[in-house]
């Protein structure tokens, strides 16, 4: 009875560890501060940029084993560096700071990991993306340019961009490479607005930019709509609408429309694009026809 006694004082004498399954790891908990302000999850900012983060960790429940280090690591290009690599000894860790994004462009991942007593280990990561911001050019604001018709003798109807200047025809002709658009009024394109090297502005110029112009700017247009011409501040919606430019001419104009365009290579002001805004059109005949426009153009 002894002997059994003995055995069975033994057998329910086991520790507490040699119940449990070995294959069982307890791990530490970790998670990101989520708080207004704090980089919590993949993000894009500027390089240099300087942000705020944290973690909230615990020891195992289960476990009952202290967290004794705190590694944060940021790894850039495949290249790894220790940021922080602090030995502590609590049940729970509350920690944030303030950190610097890279200084170039790129993909930086950041590594948060906390160990305890027992060594087993518990990470979480985030990466922040680093873009160098879109400067957006400056633009000229050029506002009631008023150009009259073919007829109009009073009003000039031949526009520059180099130096905002509204010329007669005989001026035009002799900085004819300044010249980047001239208005018209016809019978079918009405109230029109279209480069030297159009023909129907050739035609309704009686054909004097075929004669007397050995430097035809073909300057080139789109008609848009949606565009809310107070946004145009620099030249970020002229770039994203000027493009693919077809036409030598806009025609039909109404009160209100807007047009993008570039000039021409050939151009004084060569390569810029830019928006024009139909403010007025006026006259009855073609000697009191005009046009007033506004124009955005980059600098």
């Amino acid at each position: 009875m002894l002997a059994l006694m003995a055995a069975t004082l033994v057998f329910t004498g086991c520790n507490k560890d040699d119940d449990e399954d070995p294959s069982v790891v307890n791990y530490p908990t970790i998670n990101f501060m989520t708080n207004a302000g704090y980089v919590s999850g993949d993000i894009t900012l500027e390089p240099g940029f300087e942000f705020l983060t944290g973690i909230n960790a615990s020891m195992n429940a289960t476990s009952e084993e202290k967290l004794v280090k705190l590694k944060i690591q940021r790894v850039f290009n495949n290249n790894p560096v220790t940021v922080l690599d602090s030995t502590i000894n609590v049940e729970v860790l509350a920690y944030d700071n303030f950190f610097t994004t890279q200084a170039v462009a790129g993909v930086e991942k950041w590594v948060f990991t906390v160990t305890d007593k027992a060594g087993v280990s518990k990470e979480i990561s985030y990466n922040i993306t680093t873009t160098i911001p879109v400067v957006h050019g400056e633009i000229y604001t050029y506002t009631a340019i008023l150009m009259g018709g073919q007829e109009n003798t009073t009003l000039g109807s031949f526009w520059s961009s180099v130096d905002n200047q509204v010329l007669k025809q005989a001026d035009a002709v002799l900085v004819q490479n300044k010249v980047d658009f001239v208005y018209f009024y016809g019978t079918t394109n009405l109230a029109t607005i279209a480069s030297t090297a159009d023909d129907q502005a050739n035609e309704a110029w009686s054909n004097t930019f075929s004669t007397n112009w050995t430097t035809r700017n073909a300057t080139k247009f789109k008609k848009l709509s949606g565009i809310d011409w107070a946004l145009v501040v620099d030249d970020e919606l002229i770039v994203n609408e000027a493009t693919n430019l077809t036409l030598t001419r806009a025609n039909e104009l109404t009160v209100g429309q807007i047009v993008a365009f570039e000039t021409a290579a050939t151009s004084a002001n060569a390569g810029k694009k830019g928006f024009f805004k139909v403010m007025e059109i006026t006259g009855t005949s073609g000697l009191d026809r005009t046009i007033t426009i506004e124009v955005k153009i980059q600098k």
